[in-house]
């Protein structure tokens, strides 16, 4: 009777003690998995560009012959390169020719995406990546925006049109000029002759700024005609809203105005935005 007292037999166990101790078994053999993969991937590095390990590199190197972590290799690697075909697109939405040449041109002739799966997948770029994509930062310090040409319509004057296709999120071209105070801006109005200024208003941050596009040419680019100061006003048919981003340049953040396509804009289309529609004021009219 003592013993029977002392010693109680396994199905007396608590079942909450059964079960952390079944779940400590299980996260035992869990990381003891992660560590073999781990040291499976020192040994065959998972890239966008390596090969896969084959049955004989597998087993000489003394893993399994199975087939498990190769699958889970495979799998990363497919992440990665589905990963590196959706950068080389994160601006403008992607054409299935487009993905297969890049494809093509890395040499993968399997465990890659479908183009198509690509194409489908595409989302606009986000602001955080916006403010470091090399591209767009590229664009703004040289002024060469692709897919922009100046067209005279008559008594309206100059505007902007698409010479290509920009999907809905594209970002098309940057207001460009120095950015100033809001201070600055009002008395820059107050100086300039006519009903106009080219002057982009903004709040960021608390503070009040304007981008001054009416010194032209700007210092940075003495022989470029920037384009985005030409961009013409609607309220009702505009493509483009402004969008406030701070660009990481090599030098520094810096406050920039980037335009982006609120729908998707046709060939030859002209690219207009509404100066009304928000805080910002771009052609300021004086009273």
């Amino acid at each position: 009777m003592k013993s029977s007292q002392i010693f109680s037999s396994s199905s007396d166990e608590p079942a909450d003690e059964r079960r952390v101790r079944k779940q400590k078994r299980g996260r035992g053999a869990a990381d003891q998995y992660d560590r073999d993969f781990g040291a499976f991937l020192l040994q065959f590095p998972a890239t966008a560009s390596s090969s896969p390990p084959t049955k004989k590199k597998r087993t000489a190197a003394g893993f399994p012959s199975d087939k498990v972590f190769y699958n889970r290799w495979r799998s990363m690697q497919f992440a990665k390169r589905e990963e590196y075909l959706s950068s080389q697109c994160s601006r403008r939405p992607p054409t299935f020719s487009k993905v297969s040449l890049l494809i093509q041109k890395e040499g993968w002739t399997g465990n890659c995406p479908r183009p198509e799966d690509i194409v489908a997948k595409w989302r606009p770029v986000t602001r955080v990546q916006v403010e470091s994509d090399p591209w767009i930062i590229t664009k703004i310090q040289n002024q060469k925006w692709t897919g922009l040409a100046l067209k005279d319509f008559g008594s309206k004057g100059q505007g902007v049109v698409a010479t290509k296709a920009f999907a809905m999120g594209s970002i098309v071209c940057d207001y460009h000029g120095k950015v100033i105070t809001g201070a600055e801006g009002r008395k820059l109005v107050e100086s300039i002759k006519g009903d106009t200024a080219y002057l982009f208003f903004f709040q960021a941050a608390g503070r009040d700024l304007c981008v001054d596009a009416e010194t032209f040419p700007c210092e940075c680019h003495p022989t470029e005609n920037t384009m985005g100061r030409m961009i013409n006003h609607s309220s009702k048919r505009a493509n483009l809203r402004p969008v406030h981003c701070m660009m990481n340049f090599p030098e520094g953040q810096r406050d920039v105005i980037l335009f982006q396509a609120k729908r998707d804009i046709l060939l030859c289309e002209e690219l207009l935005f509404d100066y009304t529609s928000s805080s910002a004021i771009l052609f300021e009219e004086k009273q």
